[in-house]
Parts: C-alpha cells; structure tokens; sequence
C-alpha cells in the first residue's frame, strides 16, 4: 500500500513541478500551463491522423523487432554452435553495440531513401542487443535437461517449451525489455531526422518547426505511453508458459511394456571409474551397485542408459529405453510435482491415462498434498520421490536408479522400497540402482555388485 502511495505521489509531482515552472517562466507560448497541455493532448488524440501516425510508428517497431529476433536467433544458434565462428563475429557485435545511433541514422540519410532508415535503425538497435542475450541462454542451458529429454523421449515441442524455452526465457524477455526501450527511441529520433511521409517523429518534427510546444510535448506523452505499453506486453508475454503435449491416442500402459533382455558387459572401460568390467545383468532381477562415492556407480549407470560411450570393450543386450533416476531430481521448475510425473509417459500415453497413473504414484509415495506444487516449495527427499515415478511412468524393460534413497527418512526409505520390490514383481522389469547402505540393500534384497 505504502509503494503505491508513494508512486501516486511522484506521478502527482510531474504536473505540479510543470504547472509551477509555466508560472515561473511566464511565457505560455514556450512553457505552457499543464491545462493548457492537456487541452493539446485532447485535440491531438481527436485529430484525424493521429492514429495513422500512431500505427506508422508501431509498424515499424514491430517489423524491426520481429526482423531483429529472427536474426538474433539465427546468429546466436549458429555462434553457440561454432567457438571459431563466435570468436569471429563477437567483435562485429561490440562494435553495433558501440556505435552511436546517430552515426547510423547520418549515414543512412546518405545512401538510403528515408522510408528506410527507421526500420533500419531500429534492427540496427536491437539486433545485438537480442544476440547477445539469446547466445547467453544458450550458452548455460543446462545438460541435466538436454539428458531428461533424451531420455524420456521427448517429443520436438516439449523438447521447445519444456526444455529449451524455459531456459531461454529468462535471457530472451531480459533482452526484448532492453531492445524495445533503445528500439522506440531509435526509430522516433530516425523518423524526426529522415522526415518519413508519417509516423510520431515526423509529427514531434513538425511540431518543432512551427514552435508548437503544446503539441510537440502531447506527441512525446504518446510516445511514452507506447513504450509503457510495449513494456507491460512484454512483461505479460514472459508469464506464457505452452503446457506439455501428449500422445493423442489412447494406449493401456501394459501396451507399451518392454521385455528385458540380458545384459552383457564384455571387458568394459571408461576414462575413469570403470575399467576391465565383466558383468552378466539377468533379465528381469535387482541388482545393486556397491561401493564408496566416487567409484564408479554413476559413470556404469550413464554407460547402461547411453548417455556415455566405453572407451573400451562391449555391452550387449541394452533395450533401447531405459527408465532413468538421475543423481539428482532434475524437475522442471514450471511444472507441478504431478505434471513433471506425467511428463515421464508423455511420448507414449495420453492425458488421462497419465494422470491417473500420477496420482497412484504420489499416493504410493505420501506426495497426494504436493501433487499441484512447484519443485521450489518441496523438499529434496520430496523432490526425490517426485522424480522416481516419472522414472515409473516410462515404459522401459531396465530401470536405471542412482542413489534412489537420498533425502529419506528411515520409514519412507522402506515404504520406496517396498513399492520398488512390488512394481518390479508385476513388471518383471531389470532394476539396477547405486548404493552403499546396506538396510537399502537388503530392503531391496538385491543381488551385489561390489565396483
């Protein structure tokens, strides 16, 4: 309430400052009262071309824009692709990011026809600014998400807006904010300069001209307003977030359930962690991965799911899908607790199968009061159990565990455990998992493999 108080208050300030300085200076023609701009403003929104002017100016800026972003798109994708190319056109970024705009809209006055150069200067203006900010996000996407979408299968637009978008949109909106504020000034200041047939800087110029001050100051009012405006769509835009997409028909769970095979690792190595390894993985038993952190558990698991290659020997008898728990939950944070659940199945089931299958899971799990959370308001052992039945919801013959039992207590590390048991029992599903405590172990009753 107190902010709001105060923001009034300052927004009350400008008129009477104005209004205080008119009668100060006592020159109307020059400082004119603020009724007297009020009266300009009306006359100005009433006037026939006032929206044609208005339109003029904003269709340059969202040309410029929507050109500006596909480019910036393009360069950035092909930069974060290509350390050589980065390297090299880097500079050619600085440099557009330095040089002032009045150097551009000068020598576009030179060589362009005036139609041109605030559609110019606008993309000028905003291109590297957009690069920049798009090369970033794309930069620190995080590999943990790109290995979630491999893994479970992701279709190309929950791959986009679920795993890309999200990470980008920080960065993306970042920039917009920036381009459009450099961009409606740009383009404003090119249109008074290169006198276009219409647009508000042609208006404000001829304002100027003819010592109009009433009216020049009611134009630079519309503009501000405009940007104000372009601000809170852009910030409106930002909380869009598309929902997850999933397989249309319906297909009954048991429909999509892979057959283990056995698995063989033949003199297995890897550049750290495994080395010379022999291990046969008989379809459809528990096995258990042994040993100190730091041994090996996670590298033998990420060669098991694909995510590495070994450096040496061979393992026969992968399935082509793997269920996978990660070292760590890996949720998306858009996503509630049962939606990131749905999303292990989404490439195979559809809607209310899933949803279904989520609410036995996060009841199985004593989740059912998080099921509508956000991964920031749970708990890692929460978090945990979260992402162990998305691993359930993937129809796999061989589920891939990595320390499934972090984060719980001594009583749900038995309730997980004995849901596992049962669900492996039913599926007759190969399970391997990591850990070194042997109360897991045994609740398990898992054969060992000691690394």
């Amino acid at each position: 309430m107190k902010r709001i108080v105060l923001t009034c208050l300052s927004i009350l300030l400008i008129p009477v400052a104005w209004q205080l300085l008119s009668w100060q200076m006592a020159q109307p023609q020059l400082i004119p009262s603020f009724p007297d701009l009020i009266r300009a403003l009306l006359r100005l929104v009433y006037s026939p071309g006032f929206l044609v002017s208005i339109g003029t100016t904003c269709l340059r800026a969202c040309v410029g824009l929507l050109l500006s972003l596909a480019a910036a798109s393009i360069t950035a994708f092909l930069l974060n692709r290509s350390e050589g190319i980065r390297l090299l056109f880097m500079p050619w970024l600085s440099l557009l990011r330095s040089v002032p705009v009045i150097s551009f809209i000068l020598l576009a006055l030179i060589f362009l026809n005036p139609e041109m150069i605030p559609l110019l200067i606008a993309f000028l203006t905003m291109y590297p600014l957009l690069t920049e900010n798009l090369l970033k996000g794309l930069m620190n996407r995080r590999d943990s998400w790109k290995m979630l979408a491999r893994q479970f299968h992701l279709n190309a637009w929950n791959r986009l807006f679920q795993i890309n978008y999200p990470q980008l949109k920080p960065y993306l909106f970042s920039g917009l904010a920036s381009a459009v504020g450099f961009g409606w000034r740009a383009i404003i200041m090119g249109e008074v300069l290169s006198q276009c047939v219409d647009g508000i800087g042609k208006r404000m110029k001829e304002a100027q001209v003819f010592i109009d001050v009433p009216e020049l100051i009611a134009w630079t009012l519309v503009a501000i307003v405009l940007s104000w405006l372009t601000d809170k769509l852009i910030s409106r835009l930002s909380d869009w977030q598309p929902s997850v997409r999933y397989r249309h028909s319906a297909v009954e769970l048991q429909a999509v359930s892979l057959q283990p095979n056995d698995i063989c690792l033949t003199d297995v190595s890897y550049s750290y962690g495994v080395h010379h390894m022999n291990i046969i993985l008989k379809a459809g038993k528990i096995y258990v991965l042994s040993a100190p952190s730091g041994q090996g558990k996670t590298t033998l698991l990420q060669l098991l799911n694909g995510t590495l290659k070994p450096t040496g020997g061979e393992i026969t008898g992968l399935p082509q899908q793997t269920a996978n728990l990660f070292q760590e939950p890996t949720l998306l944070p858009q996503l509630t607790a049962k939606e990131n659940i749905m999303l292990g199945g989404a490439a195979y089931y559809d809607r209310a199968i899933l949803e279904q299958e989520a609410l036995r899971l996060l009841a199985a799990f004593q989740l059912e009061e998080q099921a509508g959370m956000y991964p920031a308001a749970l708990s890692y052992g929460q978090q945990q159990r979260v992402a162990l039945a998305r691993a359930l919801l993937f129809p796999a013959g061989l589920l891939l565990l990595d320390e499934p039992f972090n984060g719980l207590d001594a009583e749900l590390r038995q309730l997980v455990a004995r849901f596992l048991v049962a669900w492996q029992q039913e599926k007759q599903a190969t399970v391997v998992f990591s850990s070194h405590h042997a109360d897991e172990i045994k609740a398990m009753n898992a054969e060992v493999i000691a690394l």
